[in-house]
């Protein structure tokens, strides 16, 4: 594996530099240019469209599942461009493409801009991908350009992060600058992670005819051939794999046996879990029948105002490298469903560090990483103060990219407007019974009993109801939100999300909401005065001239109104996403680990067909839920995942089992 900048590290890469010569892009670092400013179109029509048989592939696509291409080198995106113009205009009104790109140095977003300007034939595809451009971060970004293509932009080296590729490529387009030139891309490592990747019908075309390409190629598993080149080029190689397939690189009771035909699909939880996932479904032009004990949006996810924060660790580990990818992706998500901002703001998030600890951890937080500041940079009590338009306690750290959003009206939103969705709220589901014969699962409420095929649980703790679910260790932590009437007059204060103790976000309709409180040992659904001063306090000591400026003497006389939910989280804070696991099947089959951790499995996990899990989100749900919402409908599709394979396992639900198994040998 490589041990240049993949994923492993979330941090900034170096912008590509362009010497712009006339029209023509050229890399001064590798002494290539990025396209012929005549040919361009041309050559990767040629090349990488015809050799791979695209535009055919497309027209005769009849699978449920996308198809997939993966490109090395996303450069100006012109591969891309292109190919979603040829894919939109052959490809069936309902096939869908996966385009899967990786990049070292990514263009800054004003020379994607100049370098898209000379293809005004493509302008509709490049606007798409100018607006959804990622900041310079390596690591995976899954961004959706259209309804109909998505793409993974894996920023950083090119073999670490196909190494770390959960799925697989129906057709590769090498590109990037020539070996000669760029060596350092054209490697054993990737070459073996095309092989893993691959499948007995992928097929490959790139531009050079180089030996070492050639030869590396061969060595993992693909038949080539030389063809004429485009233009003065020579010669080139286009092939297919014919090598054995290899598993990928993940444990084998983390890999899913899930079929690409999910068949008629239930969701059970309308919380902001299950309408994401629906949403997820729905775009992939699945319908979905939803059951909703209560109304969308009335459990967890009903608060008035949520927010969309992370906290990311001194040194990088799992969970803060998802809570990054999904910070991010939430962002891109709101802005796609929800343009106008009727739901959310992007007010930016400040983190205040009101004690020593907290201090000095933001302090070597800063040092260790190398993240950009358009994510997240330290500021002084002054700017605190001044991003939030009222005296800050303390410093802290802002992070410009987060914000707030109305998970409750969201619910009701995604509830009312999904395609393919059909909601009967008020229904709850009494059992959940798997018939062998059948092959199905028989879904039971009061009014009747519905089979289907495919069963997603997103119902939070109330998941462990369920027999299969039971055993999961889960549990519920009681939070209260304490809201404020005041007078429209007042200004919209604070101007951004301040979080230390608690939150305190900024005045909506007339009301301020700040919270919450966080108690284990509680299952109380009515509000209390304790937890209301509580939530007080908290504000104030980081906020002290607030209530001032709101025209509020004295807390403990104002009415207050609020909000009673219940997290549900795990041991390591992390969500539960994945395939059910049968967990006797399980402690059966990996029974070993229990005298030898290190013991490999030699059989596939035994899961319960067709069940799947989205659950454990606990307080930072609205920068995890549309990427797991993503995820599994990947994972329930056969599709690529939107995340590197070590992020899948760290929210695998059988981690807890495997994790139990190892636990016993100690």
């Amino acid at each position: 594996m490589s041990d240049l900048p993949g994923y492993h590290q979330p941090r900034i890469l170096e912008n590509a530099r362009i010497d712009w010569q006339a029209a023509t892009p050229v890399a001064p670092a590798f002494d290539d240019v990025y396209f012929s400013r005549d040919q361009g179109p041309a050559e990767t029509r040629y090349v990488f469209l015809e050799q791979n048989h695209l535009p055919r592939r497309w027209r005769d696509w009849q699978e449920d599942r996308a198809f997939v291409v993966g490109e090395t080198g996303l450069g100006t995106g012109l591969n891309l461009l292109l190919a979603m113009q040829v894919f939109l205009q052959t490809a069936p009104p309902d096939a869908r493409l996966h385009w899967i790109s990786t990049e070292l140095y990514p263009l800054t977003a004003e020379d994607l801009c100049r370098a898209h300007k000379h293809w005004p034939e493509l302008a509709e595809y490049a606007q798409a991908l100018q607006n959804n451009y990622p900041l310079p971060l390596s690591g995976y970004h899954r961004l959706q350009l259209h309804p109909r293509v998505t793409v993974d932009l894996l920023l950083g080296d090119a073999a670490s992060n196909l190494g770390g590729l959960q799925g697989r490529v129906d057709a590769w387009c090498l590109d990037g600058f020539a070996p000669g030139k760029n060596p350092g891309m054209w490697t054993d490592s990737l070459f073996q992670a095309l092989a893993r990747a691959s499948h007995a019908q992928t097929t490959l075309a790139t531009f050079t005819c180089a030996g070492v390409v050639k030869r590396g190629l061969q060595a993992a598993g693909f038949a080539l051939e030389k063809i004429p080149g485009f233009g003065r080029k020579r010669e080139m190689l286009r092939g297919h794999f014919s090598g054995t397939l290899e598993p990928q690189n993940s444990a084998l009771w983390y890999q899913s046996q899930s079929s690409s035909q999910p068949g008629r699909i239930a969701l059970v939880g309308a919380g902001l879990a299950g309408l994401a996932t629906a949403e997820a479904l729905a775009r992939r032009g699945y319908k979905v029948d939803l059951y909703e004990a209560q109304q969308p949006g009335c459990g967890g996810s009903g608060n008035r105002q949520g927010v969309l924060y992370i906290k990311l660790a001194i040194a990088t580990n799992p969970a803060s490298r998802f809570y990054l990818a999904g910070l991010e992706y939430s962002r891109r998500w709101l802005q796609r469903l929800d343009p106008e901002q009727r739901f959310w703001q992007p007010s930016g998030v400040l983190q205040l560090a009101l004690t020593p600890k907290e201090k000095d951890r933001q302090a070597r937080f800063l040092d260790r990483q190398s993240l950009p500041c358009a994510l997240v940079r330290p500021v002084s009590r002054t700017e605190a103060s001044e991003l939030a338009g009222t005296p800050a306690a303390d410093q802290g750290l802002f992070y410009p990219r987060a914000g707030w959003v109305k998970p409750g009206e969201l619910c009701h939103h995604l509830a009312q407007q999904l395609p393919g969705i059909r909601v009967f709220h008020s229904t709850p589901v009494k059992n959940l019974i798997h018939d062998s014969e059948q092959e199905c699962w028989q879904l039971y409420t009061a009014q009747d009993r519905q089979s289907y095929d495919t069963v997603i649980l997103a119902t939070a703790f109330a998941t462990r109801q369920f027999a299969p679910a039971a055993w999961l260790p889960v549990k519920s932590i009681r939070g209260q939100v304490s809201h404020l009437p005041l007078s429209e007059k007042h200004p919209k204060l604070p101007k951004c999300v301040v979080c230390a103790g608690g939150y305190v976000s900024p005045a909506q309709k007339g009301m301020l909401c700040f919270g919450a409180s966080f108690n284990l040992h509680s299952d109380e659904t009515g509000l209390n005065e304790e937890d209301h001063q509580s939530n007080g306090q908290e504000m104030t000591r980081s906020l002290p001239g607030l209530l001032r400026q709101l025209g509020v003497d004295n807390l403990n006389e104002a009415h207050l109104e609020g909000r009673v939910g219940f997290r549900c989280t795990s041991p390591d804070y992390l969500p539960l996403i994945g395939p059910a696991p049968d967990v006797c099947s399980w402690e059966e089959d990996y029974a070993p680990l229990k005298k030898n951790a290190h013991w490999q499995a030699s059989v596939p996990a035994r899961n319960h067909p067709g069940l799947w899990l989205n659950l454990g989100h606990g307080s930072r749900g609205l920068a995890s839920i549309p990427l797991t919402a993503e995820l599994l409908a990947s994972q329930i599709c056969g599709e690529p995942a939107p995340l590197e394979t070590e992020l899948v396992e760290a929210l695998h639900p059988g981690r807890f089992i495997i994790r139990n198994l190892k636990r016993r040998n100690s």
